[in-house]
């Protein structure tokens, strides 16, 4: 790519977007200096390896968002990025944080918000060039160092202060909760009226949370198995009007929630989700009833998302192979006007950004990954051990139905993950079966088939599933995908030989797009879900080597069972003949 330093027009005082003219030209901007603690706003500036334009790919729609990255080669130039696209030469105060570590960076993005500054990341011992070069664009009045010395040395702190022009402090606790006490009362008056409490032990919940609490004025603070003392006095002097707990009772317990009634006069609400993911989604409803711009990060590490909580819009969190369906309907939902993806493609590919914004993409090297997986959907089946097809079913139903939460011609089901429903939907299929029920268990594909027509759209004769039955390995899980692919519901597949039923709902694979309905790709992988309980196979990537020959919770191999003598009225076939020794999948067909 060619970078051309250059100029762009300026909107409302400042610049707009730059202008890209193809593929490979991008102009840039440095921008003018600005009032302290202003910021300004999407630019762009030079200086160290960063990517920071509108992403290529086919035309977009008019209304589709505007599509930007903010990114560098690593997690300290990538914060630099988000610094110089987001703020200009004299801000009042930058706050520094170790790049190794989440907590004090988590805590300080409220309060870094909340002055409107940037957060630059660094090492124990050492100033990465990155942040030294962007140090020196911003000219920061003051410098804060977000925890004690054994995070970011004596050392650094002493080696900040020729790039401030007041002096460099330092806010710190004898632990990480103290920190995040100490940053509280160092940044917000008593009286606020919300404080968001995370774990300490862990980033996911919390990194939506910390853009959600910098929009709304408020400090984000720490706790543990208990509510520790240093953050007990920091809630006393605080009295906020609400505690927002972010995060499921496995993380942040009913105990510790008990506790904090006693630290406001409002409510102890909880915002979580059934993973990070959802959780970041839950996070932007329960806060943004429309927004701009929305910020997407990756949710497998923190450094990319804390350095752009500070900038107060909605931050989602998706896996960076692939965009979960959840994700662009909250995108959708917000009316947003730019998706800006924080991070580089080593952390969300590019097929991902594009997915996010809508934007039609051509992945130059014909790798296609993608995911119709919702965690709300899924249920695990014990204690009855005989319910695979029934669970499989109802997480299959789930999925559709938040894929497309506006219900598709003739879809009746409403996403349930109820034991009783499973229950149901089980006695169903082996009343609507071909296999004679004396001395079985469970259920044949013919009755998982029935049930997903009859309870998704109404009738066995719906026709939306079929089970269908394969002589290869590699045509039927290439059937599996496209279905999947295609038409936007899972795939189920026939395991251990037929006497147990999973979930596809992923894919990688390279050549053509699956989309499209082609099924000329070589098969890396898929993503599965298994509903036997004690697997824990959840959104589980399985490789093509571990499909064929891997442990037997995740082999797909040819179907061994010897029932369903009776004719099925649906295609007149007979099971036993139709399926032994033969690749089984119950696959939609539109």
């Amino acid at each position: 790519m060619t970078i051309v330093p250059g100029r762009s027009p300026k909107v409302r005082g400042m610049y707009a977007h730059p202008t890209l003219y193809d593929e490979a030209t991008v102009i840039l901007t440095r921008p003018r200096p600005t009032p302290f603690g202003r910021r300004i706003g999407p630019l762009l500036a030079v200086g160290f390896a960063l990517s920071l334009f509108p992403l290529a790919g086919r035309a977009a729609a008019a209304d589709a968002p505007t599509l930007i990255r903010y990114a560098g080669a690593d997690r300290y130039a990538t914060a630099a990025a988000i610094s110089a696209a987001e703020f200009g030469p004299g801000v009042a105060t930058v706050y520094v944080a170790t790049g190794l570590d989440f907590p004090d960076a988590l805590a300080g993005a409220a309060a870094a918000a909340a002055d409107s500054a940037p957060t630059l990341l660094v090492t124990a011992t050492t100033i990465p060039d990155a942040t030294r070069q962007e140090l020196v664009r911003l000219k920061p009045r003051r410098i804060v160092v977000l925890g004690g010395p054994g995070v970011v040395s004596s050392a650094v702190a002493t080696a900040l202060r020729p790039y401030a022009s007041a002096y460099v402090t330092r806010i710190a606790g004898t632990d990480r909760y103290a920190t995040a006490a100490a940053i509280s009362a160092a940044t917000f008056p008593a009286g606020v009226p919300v404080a968001y409490v995370a774990t300490g032990a862990n980033f996911p919940d919390a990194l939506g949370g910390a853009a959600a609490a910098g929009q709304q004025g408020a400090p984000v603070l720490l706790v543990g198995d208990a509510v520790p003392e240093s953050v007990a006095t920091e809630l006393r002097r605080l009295s906020p009007g609400r505690i927002v707990i972010l995060g499921g009772r496995a993380v942040v317990s009913s105990a510790v929630e008990a506790a904090l009634d006693a630290f406001t006069a409002g409510p102890v609400t909880r915002i979580a989700g059934v993973d990070r993911y959802d959780t970041s989604v839950a996070i932007s409803k329960a806060t943004y009833a429309s927004a701009s711009t929305v910020y997407l990060a990756t949710g497998a590490n923190f450094p990319d998302a804390l350095a752009g909580a500070p900038l107060g819009g909605p931050l989602l969190l998706t896996p960076g192979d692939y965009l979960l369906p959840a994700v662009r309907t909250e995108i959708i939902r917000l009316g947003v006007q730019r998706v800006i993806v924080l991070g580089s493609t080593g952390a969300i590919r590019e097929s991902t950004a594009h997915d996010a914004a809508g934007i039609p993409y051509a992945d130059p090297d014909g790798r296609w990954i993608g995911n119709l997986y919702d965690g709300r959907a899924v249920r695990y089946q014990q204690p009855d051990p005989y319910a695979c097809t029934a669970t499989a079913a109802l997480m299959m139903l789930n999925m559709a139905a938040f894929l497309d939460p506006g219900g598709a011609p003739g879809f009746t089901w409403s996403p349930t993950t109820s034991f009783d429903t499973q229950t149901n939907i089980l006695a169903w299929e082996r009343g609507h079966m071909t296999e004679p029920t004396a001395g079985t268990v469970g259920s044949d594909p013919h009755g998982w088939r029935n049930a997903l027509n009859y309870f998704g759209w109404g009738a066995i004769e719906a026709d939306v599933y079929r089970d269908l039955a394969f002589d290869d390995f590699d045509t039927a899980v290439r059937q599996a995908i496209v279905s999947a692919a295609q038409f936007g519901k899972p795939t189920g597949l026939l395991m251990l030989y037929g006497v147990h039923a999973a979930v596809l709902h992923g894919w990688d694979v390279t050549g053509d797009d699956p989309r499209t309905g082609s099924m000329n790709f070589t098969i890396n992988g898929i993503y599965l879900t298994d509903p036997w309980s004690t697997t824990a196979h959840r959104n589980y990537f399985v490789s093509r080597a571990s499909l064929v020959g891997g442990t037997t919770w995740v082999r797909f191999g040819r179907y061994l069972e010897t029932d369903s003598t009776i004719p099925d009225p649906i295609d007149g076939q007979v099971g036993r003949d139709e399926w032994l020794n033969r690749y089984v999948i119950v696959a939609a067909v539109r």
